[in-house]
């Protein structure tokens, strides 16, 4: 017994060991399936499971954005790329958008901005594109780079050297300009000068009102002297201070010290004697005469001197009558000096204004002096520089700047200041500053900052250029942390305050958290984990739970602690899974294993299976099409929804079969017709147009307001007129009344004969007018001239246009036949060329065969084939109430032609030309005693058979007839091609 026992205790050892391999086989087996799960697109392996992307990324490893490993479209259409594991709308400079692969590639070398790996459009600072390539060029002398394009740029005019940031800004001159307050001039300006030696334009001494240097004053200040290019405040001895002219002036030679440059405005005397009434005299001699020292005797003084003093007759104190006194030298002369004007009240040379040549007073110079440097003239005063608003001219002048410079430079329309409410900007004045400068307090236009488009400032940039960022005024390459980078927009915005780094300024675009709130889910961060998530340390983000735990701990995400409704928790492995009639949670499969719930593809709202196409519903804004869901409906349905448990689920419902596309299920709701229908109202689809369209082939198109039924767009392409107008046989027209050459028969216009204005009927007998130039005898126009021709109100024959074959007057507008080929329109009286077999009514028209008119004007090649509008007409006829007096018509021309060719036969024979029968008589023959002009006779025949009567150039009659005997076999026939020679040589 006790060895039976052990022995079934044994075998049931056994049993269970067998057992326990048998369930870790299996187990191993599961997980090595599970471990080898492949995820749909757009979802990613974690845990054994399938996770969603972030809605950015096409490819991920990871549900956070920043974890893409694959872009393509977005949820919104949006192209994005992938680049440091986003899926950007945009790539970053030095990258370029691939399409192919919906990747950033590198641009290349040097190259900031790129359309391709092979052509830069902007280089990297320091660089210049050539050839699409980026090359290190220096800029040349007056250049610049201009950072925002890598490009050289010139300086302003004068410039050597300038600021990148604004070229305007030069920090040194070219040769023959000079620097001033960062300006380059041709010339400094007032109470300034040039030094050429550095290039500038440095101040005048402060006294100085004009200097030409540091110590060459030309013009001083008020109540400073000029006294040997410098300005003093007193007048140094022997002479006296000017205010005239603010200098000062030598005094006579008799005086020590004096008020005024003549002998009489002494102060003091030579040895400090007083003068005597402003005189310093030896020994007084009378009036005219003068003391001689040598010989101590008096004597005359000379002519020109009125009183003198001696030592010589010359010396003279005042000068006769035509004489001025020359105050220096102390004589009389007739004419003064160069630099002195003649004062005639005071009969005295005075001194001209500083530097002035010659002059007309002393505040009236007219011309400057010449010497190491150029003087310029300006209202009577001589300058080294032109005041503001003038500028220098090469004849020495100063001419005034264009009423919109305040200041300008070399001409008239270089500004360098402009008047207020302008803006200067390379030398012109304008209204407004263009782009990349703002408007600066001193009136002109300054550039922006570096990459940016507009600012008011230097330092306030509001908008930049491509992919620049803006930040607090300035433009930046990149974001600082705590900022994401809005390329759309331009600028860089300010993360939530619960991120440390983000995408967007919402709460749930976080990438990285602030230590407000660690755990990041979704791109939010919070304090804890939200529901349906646990918290992973290693990623340091918050992981889903399966869709079928309603909570969980981790580190699993299978690793439920609550299910959601309607599933079962399996305590051994915390797995929840169906039991018994329960489904599975929205947006998951029962797996096959029957207990399992499995995500479905993203896209779906439920499914069959994991992928893109295994979707059974979709919730709104996609449709559920062929088992995926869409965007939008393909071509041939339309999109329809409906309520389901209050979420809205779309679906593509099938157009009917009439519809291309459509907006509903109705044959009244095409938007687009199949083929072999035709587009009528917008939204009907019909195999023909009905009476008062045409089609275009896929379009049903309103006729003419004057057409019941036509075939093409117009006024010329009607069928059937509306009532009361009528049709004009033989054209598409209809008209209210007949026009000219046509007559009104029941409801339609009927072609006069060609030689009739008005008629009563078509034939030759049956004229009422005539053209200008014939002559009606009994209902017949007896033409004056040839055919060809028609006379004119000089009453002479003239020929007509060319277009026509016959006319009733000039220009191809008055044609009453055409040559073969050609066909007349009815209204316009114009000759247009008919369309071939199989041409398309476009710049020809459809000719009427029987009547030689134009069906149709020449229009556009919508026009459909005659054969279709013949069998259109037929389907016309059998609709309108004119087909009756149509048939009768038709039989009474058949009755009078079977009627014509009986009669013909009678005669023999039939000869289906046209030939020309001389009549009796010539042109200056009248057998009528009543005069007619041009000695055309009175006709004696006009009988049925007679088509037309013409006269030739030598006053002959000739009748043509439309049918004729043949001539017995020993006649001749006349052959038609010599018809036009037998009227040339009659």
């Amino acid at each position: 017994m006790p060895f039976r026992a052990s022995q079934k205790m044994q075998t049931l050892l056994t049993q269970h060991f067998l057992l326990v391999l048998l369930l870790g086989c299996v187990f191993i087996s599961v997980q090595a399936k599970v471990s080898s799960v492949s995820c749909p697109s757009g979802q990613f392996a974690f845990k054994n499971r399938c996770v969603l992307c972030h809605p950015t990324c096409a490819e991920c490893e990871g549900h956070e954005l920043f974890q893409c490993t694959a872009c393509d479209s977005d949820e919104d259409g949006r192209e994005r790329f992938l680049y440091q594991g986003h899926c950007r709308a945009h790539c970053p400079r030095e990258f370029y958008p691939d399409r192919e692969q919906y990747t950033c590639l590198p641009c290349i070398a040097n190259c900031e901005i790129c359309v391709d790996g092979n052509i830069c459009a902007k280089c990297r600072e320091g660089y210049k594109v050539q050839s699409g390539l980026c090359l290190p060029v220096p800029c040349g002398v007056g250049q610049v780079q201009d950072p925002d394009s890598g490009e050289c740029i010139d300086c302003e005019t004068g410039c050597k050297t300038c600021s990148a940031d604004d070229p305007e800004y030069c920090n040194s001159c070219t040769e023959g300009y000079f620097l001033y307050r960062h300006q380059c001039r041709q010339h400094c300006p007032q109470r300034s000068y040039e030094e050429p030696s550095r290039g500038v334009c440095l101040s005048c001494p402060e006294s100085c009102l004009d200097c030409r240097s540091e110590t060459l004053c030309l013009t001083c200040q008020p109540v400073h002297f000029l006294h040997n290019g410098a300005c003093v405040n007193e007048c140094p001895q022997d002479t006296f201070g000017d205010a005239r002219g603010w200098r000062c002036q030598p005094c006579h030679a008799s005086c020590l010290t004096c008020h005024g440059p003549g002998a009489r405005d002494c102060d003091r005397c030579n040895g400090w004697n007083h003068p005597i009434y402003g005189t310093c005299p030896d020994i007084t001699c009378p009036e005219g005469q003068y003391f001689d020292s040598g010989a101590h005797d008096c004597r005359y003084c000379d002519v020109s001197c009125r009183a003198c003093y001696g030592p010589t007759a010359q010396n003279c104190n005042t000068c006769a009558t035509g004489y001025m006194l020359e105050q220096q030298e102390a004589v009389c002369v007739q004419h003064c000096p160069l630099g002195f004007y003649g004062n005639s009240s005071s009969q005295q040379c005075e001194r001209c204004s500083t530097n002035c040549e010659a002059c007309e007073s002393g505040d009236q110079c007219l011309s400057c002096q010449s010497g190491s440097y150029q003087l310029f003239l300006f209202q009577g005063s001589c300058w080294s520089e032109c005041p503001d608003g003038y500028f220098e001219t090469e004849d020495g002048k100063c001419e005034p700047c264009d009423d919109i410079c305040m200041t300008c430079d070399g001409r008239r329309t270089q500004c360098l200041a402009c008047r207020d409410g302008l803006f200067l900007e390379n030398g012109m004045c304008r209204d407004n500053c263009s782009v990349r400068t703002y408007a600066a307090e001193d009136g002109t236009c300054r550039r922006c900052g570096p990459h940016c488009d507009t600012c008011t400032d230097t330092s306030a940039c509001t908008r930049c250029t491509f992919l620049y960022l803006l930040l607090n005024g300035m433009c930046k390459a990149s974001c600082p942390e705590g900022y994401f980078e809005d390329l759309d927009q331009g600028v860089c915005v300010q993360c939530h305050e619960s991120c440390a780094t983000c995408s967007g300024p919402l709460s749930d675009d976080c990438e990285s958290c602030s230590t407000l709130a660690p755990k990041l889910y979704e791109g939010t961060c919070s304090e804890e984990c939200p529901a349906s998530t646990y918290y992973q340390s290693a990623s340091m983000e918050c992981q889903e739970c399966h869709q079928t735990c309603a909570l969980c701990m981790g580190p699993e995400p299978t690793q439920c602690t609550q299910c959601v409704k309607g599933l079962a928790l399996d305590p051994n492995t915390m797995m929840c899974g169906v039991t018994g009639d329960s489904d599975c949670p929205p947006r998951t499969f029962l797996h096959a294993n029957q207990f399992t719930c499995q995500a479905c593809h993203r896209h779906c709202q439920s499914c069959e299976g994991p992928g893109p196409t295994d979707c059974q519903t979709c919730a709104l804004p996609r449709y559920l099409h062929n088992s995926s869901c869409v965007n939008e409906c393909p071509v041939g349905t339309y999109s329809a929804h409906e309520e389901a448990d209050g979420l809205e689920l779309g679906f593509c419902m099938p157009c009917d079969h009439v519809c291309a596309t459509c907006s509903g299920a109705s044959p009244k709701d095409c938007l687009s017709c199949s083929p072999g229908y035709l587009h009528l109202l917008s939204h009907l689809c019909v195999r023909h147009c009905p009476t008062g369209y045409y089609s275009t082939g896929h379009h049903c198109e309103k006729c003419h307001v004057s057409c019941e039924m036509c075939s093409g767009p117009g006024p010329d392409a009607c069928i059937v007129c509306v009532p009361p107008l009528l049709e004009l046989l033989g054209t598409r027209v209809c008209v209210e009344q007949c026009p000219p050459r046509f007559y009104q028969s029941a409801h339609a216009c009927w072609q006069c004969h060609t030689s009739c204005k008005t008629c009563t009927d078509n034939t030759p007998q049956g004229c009422l007018t005539c053209d200008w130039g014939s002559i009606l005898q009994e209902g017949v126009c007896y033409p004056r001239c040839e055919e060809g021709h028609y006379y004119s109100q000089n009453e002479v024959c003239e020929a007509c246009d060319e277009s026509c074959k016959h006319c009733s007057g000039p220009g191809p507008e008055s044609c009453v036949t055409c040559h073969t080929g050609f066909g007349l329109h009815a209204v316009t009286r114009s000759c247009v060329r008919c369309c071939q077999p199989n041409e398309p009514a476009k710049n020809c028209c459809l000719c009427h065969s029987a009547s030689a008119l134009c069906l149709e004007a020449p229009v556009s090649a919508h026009n459909q084939a005659e054969d279709d509008e013949v069998n259109l007409r037929s389907r016309v006829y059998q609709h309108t109430s004119a087909a009756l007096p149509a048939a009768l018509i038709l039989a009474v021309v058949l009755a009078l032609g079977i009627f014509a060719l009986a009669q013909a036969r009678a005669r023999k024979r039939l000869c289906w030309r046209q030939s020309y029968e001389r009549l009796s008589g010539t042109a200056g023959a009248r057998p009528d005693p009543r005069p007619m002009p041009h000695g055309v006779p009175e006709p004696e025949d006009s009988g049925d058979d007679a088509d037309v009567v013409y006269t030739s150039r030598d006053g002959s009659i000739y009748r043509r007839y439309g049918f004729i005997h043949k001539p017995e076999p020993e006649e001749e026939e006349v052959d038609e091609a010599n018809e036009n020679t037998l009227l040339n040589q009659a």
